[in-house]
């Protein structure tokens, strides 16, 4: 062998991955899920270190950077037969911490709530229920779930009325618990000083070493708009005092944190009876009354829907809203309750009693107050043949929708013929002709009632998707205290189906949206909850929201 051909082997034995380039180690380094495994990357030498502060540092930039252009990735996960797989659930409780993401309780069908605790692994995507010891919460639904100290602070919540014994009535709860996660134990914390009433559908941010709780459905009395304030060291309570301009008593609604002394209310359900809110509002927690003042909201045609059932998340200065696709094609109904959110000067909109009543968080027991009648048939409440057809016409091809027409008109004209008298020497043929009517209105009138059974929707149209909806916070503690919705862009595909009452919480450069109800929240209202099925389309399916990934 030559001396440049051993001279050649020795350099090419010596070749690592640390002789690329710092370029493309990062890059490969980015290809790593942003928690334990790329933390312990920056164990390994001061090179990987200051390359693995590059990956998140970009990591940072680029989740920002799409949220605001709308430029983001979905990644969905559906459930398997796996022993291990979670529950299906919604109206559950969750929030996120280092390398995991832990979910407590929820609902799954009318009689049924949890009271168990599983960890996702955000790096593996996999899910293990823990097996806690302690004093076990109550199953309850819509409580709150936040992160302290190393521990998970668990208030409140809701639980299904039960068929046995009969007639057994729905109830709320005031319990406080904390789960430790290095001991893996459960502590009831029994008696606290001052606590507040039961209640659920509540919001809870920490702030420093307090937990501050807002509004609520307290009980049967229906919704609620005071401030508690949790002493985390010490487990007091103190109901906060506040100015005399307040939010509307409402429950559903989301809290997004700013800093340790403000926070934001944004939507939720309640206030004078069945109203859905849209507004926002500011808390300013410094002196001895905290003060409330209405934001100033800008771009509301742009604003998300339903905001009682979709919550939010802060990416910074943005709140992230998913809620049903505007670019999709929604039946003309649904397009009107999607808008109709930014009606009235404080972006609100009444509800009708059956809608109040198709609510998850409204118990069957509570009264949803008076009916208002939201037909929007232009010819009238009772309407006609022809106005009915007409308002299906999204639904059934145009053919079909001629077809039904012309049928709707064949009694009269075939009535009308019969009506003119005939002259003998054209008898035979005005036979034919009314023989070949009768077969007409015959076909005519099958194919209308084929297409009222199962009406075909409109080429091209699919299931309602979910959209990215964005509010700007950025300028909510400047001297305007406004906040805007950002344009909806471009909605990337691969988005899941729309869904309602999941949780949705911020990883290290992704939001994590985990179960709910896999309908529209205009179908869940439509229907009676006497008679209404959920137990198909609730999910356990996991949907992450991520930047795109760069190439070099």
């Amino acid at each position: 062998m030559s001396r440049e051909t051993c001279s050649r082997t020795e350099n090419d034995s010596s070749v690592s991955i640390n002789s690329l380039p710092d370029e493309v180690l990062e890059y490969i380094l980015s290809l790593v899920p942003a928690y334990k495994d790329l933390q312990d990357c920056r164990l390994v030498c001061k090179r990987w270190y200051k390359n693995v502060q590059n990956v998140i540092y970009h990591k940072k930039i680029d989740f920002h950077r799409a949220i605001c252009s709308f430029s983001v990735q979905w990644e969905n996960l559906y459930p398997t037969t796996e022993h291990n797989a979670i529950t299906k659930r919604y109206s559950h409780s969750a929030c996120s911490y280092g390398n995991a993401m832990y979910v407590f309780g929820g609902c799954t069908c009318t009689s049924t709530t949890f009271n168990d605790l599983w960890m996702l692994d955000l790096s593996t995507r996999k899910w293990c229920r823990l097996l806690t010891m302690g004093s076990y919460p109550s199953p309850k639904a819509c409580a709150s779930l936040v992160y302290y100290n190393s521990s998970l602070v668990l208030f409140g919540g809701w639980t299904h009325p039960s068929p046995y014994p009969l007639h057994q009535a729905w109830r709320t709860f005031n319990e406080l618990h904390i789960y430790d996660i290095e001991s893996n134990r459960w502590n009831c914390i029994t008696n606290p000083t001052n606590a507040p009433p039961p209640m659920a559908g509540h919001s809870a941010t920490v702030h420093g070493d307090s937990m501050i709780v807002f509004g609520g459905l307290q009980g049967h009395n229906g919704g609620s708009n005071d401030v508690w304030c949790l002493n985390m060291k010490t487990h007091t309570w103190i109901k906060k005092e506040t100015n005399i301009e307040k939010p509307h008593s409402r429950y559903g609604q989301s809290q997004i944190y700013v800093d340790d002394n403000h926070l934001i209310i944004l939507g939720g359900w309640g206030g004078p009876p069945n109203m859905v809110m849209a507004d926002v509002w500011l808390l300013s927690m410094i002196g001895r009354i905290w003060t409330w003042k209405q934001v100033e909201v800008q771009n509301t045609q742009w604003a998300a829907s339903h905001l009682w059932c979709h919550p939010a998340c802060r990416v910074d200065d943005y709140v992230v809203v998913l809620s049903r696709n505007p670019v999709s094609t929604p039946s003309p109904l649904a397009y009107s309750k999607w808008t109709s959110n930014t009606v009235g000067p404080n972006h609100q909109r009444m509800l009708n009693n059956s809608e109040a009543r198709g609510l998850a968080l409204l118990p069957p027991e509570v009264d949803a107050g008076p009916s208002f009648d939201r037909d929007v048939n232009i010819n009238g409440r009772r309407g006609s043949l022809i106005s009915r057809v007409m308002g299906e016409i999204a639904t059934v091809h145009r053919t079909e929708y001629l077809s039904i027409r012309a049928a709707a008109y064949g009694q009269n004209l075939y009535t009308s013929l019969l009506a003119f008298r005939e002259e003998p020497q054209q008898g035979r043929h005005r036979e034919r002709q009314l023989e070949a009517l009768r077969r007409m209105e015959e076909k005519l009138r099958s194919q209308q009632q084929e297409a009222i059974r199962r009406p075909q929707p409109h080429k091209g149209s699919q299931t309602p998707k979910m959209a990215m909806f964005v509010l700007n916070i950025a300028e909510v503690l400047g001297p305007h205290c406004r906040v805007s919705w950002m344009p909806v862009k471009a909605v990337p595909n691969g988005s899941p189906e729309t869904t309602i009452l999941y949780t949705l919480v911020r990883g290290n450069g992704e939001l994590v949206m985990f179960g709910g109800i896999k309908k529209d929240a205009t179908s869940i209202t439509q229907q009676n909850p006497q008679t209404m099925d959920i137990s198909d389309t609730v999910s356990n399916s996991l949907h992450f929201i991520t930047a795109p990934r760069g190439i070099i």
